[in-house]
């Protein structure tokens, strides 16, 4: 990488002089501040850098559900969290996702409403009975955010309608579907283009510094000056600020094509650490951080002996027992997680803005987090 000192007049003033606003990772949630930011500021100078040649988070790795709380997974977080705030949560999820139908398009997102089930296996019959003693409480919630009643319903036919295999029943959720994920990155980029917005990868942010009138980024290709920045890096924001958002890796397998494959839909199954959907013909399966938080708390981006196999398990033992099939692609992405699930949105200081912590939900609430942090600018 050539150095900014090294460059030409011509690549220093139209990259990095003058800069308005300048955003620290391209993911979802900063390609949405950026655009956001041009629609408040037609004539900023607007630059989003990221430190890899594609991002590096989970933008451009995630599991592509279009989701925002299955039944377990809620009345787990009710548990842990105040009531007030898992709401808050989940009805910015169900906007978010509105809102990013809106802004990229159901079919550049290959959008599909197919709907969700939340697995309950044999032998866990009481979170069963715990599901069925709240479901009105949960339809009632769910009715006050999106409109719609009786979200939430009872399906013990898995085994009959998709080969699911020893479960005791599941909970659907006829709202929530499944997109892909790289279509919508590359929608999200050619907006950003559209809106002249300047995007560089390769550059790695080591720390920032404010100044009364701007900010300095200390990089791997020297030093980038500008009047405010906006941290969008989720999972990786901890080498830059101290908040509360710690990497959470996520590990992914794809099998090969399978024949006559009848699982249509997106699956969560153990409060929704794991879960797994249909993608061309392939069965697409992820999760398992249950299994060793301490080692998943990291940003390297490799897989694991132990999370792959209980993973491959899963697939022979569940979702399609007696199949034959190959895992074609196997990879990780990095979450930001934290105390609680909702997400950070605020100014850092005067020129710093920071949208992180999307706690496992980027797609359904990364949208949102972006246009809301603009707002502050």
């Amino acid at each position: 990488m050539i150095n900014i000192n090294d460059l030409s007049y011509w690549e220093k003033t139209s990259y990095f002089e003058g800069i308005d606003f300048l955003i620290i990772g391209a993911g979802i949630v900063g390609y949405s501040t950026a655009i956001h930011l041009r629609k408040k500021y037609p004539n900023s100078k607007i630059l989003v850098i990221e430190r890899g040649y594609l991002p590096s988070g989970a933008s451009s790795k995630n599991a592509g559900f279009a989701c925002f709380g299955s039944a377990t997974e809620l009345l787990d977080d009710l548990s842990q969290y105040d009531e007030s705030t898992v709401w808050e949560t989940v009805q910015k999820r169900w906007e978010g996702l509105s809102y990013l139908r809106e802004l990229v398009g159901d079919s550049s997102l290959d959008l599909q409403l197919n709907g969700s089930w939340d697995i309950i296996k044999k032998g866990d019959e009481a979170i069963a009975g715990q599901v069925y003693d709240q479901m009105d409480y949960l339809n009632q919630k769910i009715l006050e955010i999106t409109g719609e009643k009786n979200v939430f319903s009872e399906d013990n036919l898995l085994y009959e309608k998709f080969g699911i295999s020893g479960t005791f029943t599941s909970f659907n959720n006829r709202l929530e579907g499944q997109i892909n994920t790289g279509k919508m990155n590359l929608a999200y980029l050619d907006l950003v283009h559209r809106s002249s917005i300047q995007v560089i990868n390769g550059i790695d942010v080591s720390a920032i510094q404010e100044a009364p009138n701007e900010v300095c980024l200390k990089t791997n290709i020297g030093e980038i000056k500008a009047a405010n920045v906006l941290v969008c890096t989720n999972g990786f924001a901890a080498r830059l600020i101290e908040e509360d958002v710690k990497p959470a890796r996520a590990q992914v397998i794809l099998t090969s094509m399978i024949p006559d494959l009848k699982l249509k839909g997106t699956f969560h199954f153990d409060r929704g650490y794991y879960y797994f959907r249909n993608i061309d013909g392939r069965i697409l399966l992820g999760g398992g951080r249950n299994l060793d938080f301490e080692g998943e708390t990291t940003t390297a981006m490799n897989t694991t002996e132990q999370i792959i196999n209980a993973l491959k398990q899963l697939l022979n033992d569940m979702i399609i027992p007696g199949k034959q099939y190959t895992i074609e692609h196997e990879w990780a992405g990095i979450m930001g997680v934290g105390n609680t699930k909702k997400p950070i949105v605020r100014k850092y200081s005067s020129r710093i803005g920071i949208g992180l912590r999307m706690g496992g939900m980027g797609v359904a609430i990364g949208t949102q987090v972006g246009k809301d942090l603009s707002s502050l600018f």
